[in-house]
C-alpha cells in the first residue's frame, strides 16, 4: 500500500502533536461552482419522525443505532448521499454544543451559527466528487432557516478534507495545536488566530 508524505507524517506525529484548523463558512456568500455527481441522491433527516429512516440509512454506513438515535434526539441534522440506493457518505450538523473528543474540548456555536461535524464518504465511493454534493443541501437548509455561519474543525494533516474546506471558500479563523508529550498526564491545547476560549471550553463529555 502506498502512502503520501502527509499520511506518513500524520501517523508518526499523531500520538504527540495534532494540529487542527477551525473553518468558518459564511452562508451568505455565493458558493463556488463545484460539479456534482449526477448519480448522487441526497436526503436530509432531522427530528423524531425521521429517526427510523435515518437509522436505516446510516447503520449500513457504519454508525450504530444508539449513536444515530442520540444525535437525532438532540435535534441534529444529517445529510446522507446515496449512489444506486446504497449509502455512500454523510455529514452531520448540530445546532448546539459539540464535544471535540480528540481535543478534550467542547465547541460552542455563536449566534445564528451551527457546528458541522462527523463527515465521511465511505472508502469505496471516494474520488467520485460526492462530499460537496452531500453538504450542499445542508447549506440550503441552513440559509432558509436563518443561520449565518457554520463552523468545522479539520486535522491539518488530513489533506483531502483540508483542501475541500479551502475549495469551498471557507476561511480559517483559528488553529489549534494539541500537545501530549511523554510525561504529560493531560493534553495541552494552544490556539493561534483567536483565543481558544472564544469558541471552546474544556470537557470530558461525549459527543
Amino acid at each position: 500500500m502506498r502512502y503520501d508524505p502527509w499520511t506518513i507524517l500524520h501517523r508518526l506525529t499523531r500520538s504527540f502533536v495534532r494540529v487542527y484548523c477551525v473553518f468558518e463558512a459564511d452562508l451568505s456568500r455565493p458558493r463556488p461552482a463545484i460539479p456534482h455527481n449526477p448519480d448522487l441522491v441526497v436526503r436530509l433527516f432531522r427530528g423524531i419522525d425521521d429517526l427510523q429512516p435515518a437509522i436505516a440509512a446510516l447503520v449500513p454506513a457504519g454508525l450504530t443505532i444508539e449513536d444515530v438515535s442520540a444525535r437525532i434526539r438532540k435535534g441534529d441534522l444529517v445529510s446522507v448521499g446515496f449512489l444506486n440506493g446504497i449509502p455512500a457518505g454523510y455529514t452531520w450538523t448540530r445546532f448546539g454544543d459539540v464535544s471535540a473528543k480528540e481535543l478534550g474540548l467542547t465547541i460552542h456555536p455563536r449566534t445564528r451559527e451551527v457546528i458541522q461535524y462527523d463527515s465521511l464518504v465511505l472508502k469505496r465511493f471516494r474520488r467520485h466528487g460526492l462530499q460537496f454534493g452531500i453538504a450542499a443541501p445542508v447549506l440550503d437548509y441552513l440559509q432558509q432557516n436563518g443561520y449565518a455561519t457554520g463552523l468545522a474543525w479539520v486535522d491539518l494533516l488530513n489533506r483531502p478534507s483540508y483542501k475541500n474546506q479551502r475549495r469551498w471558500g471557507k476561511k480559517v479563523i483559528m488553529i489549534i495545536i494539541s500537545l501530549k508529550l511523554p510525561g504529560m498526564e493531560q493534553r495541552r491545547n494552544l490556539s493561534l488566530g483567536a483565543p481558544l476560549h472564544s469558541l471552546f471550553t474544556k470537557t470530558c463529555g461525549q459527543k
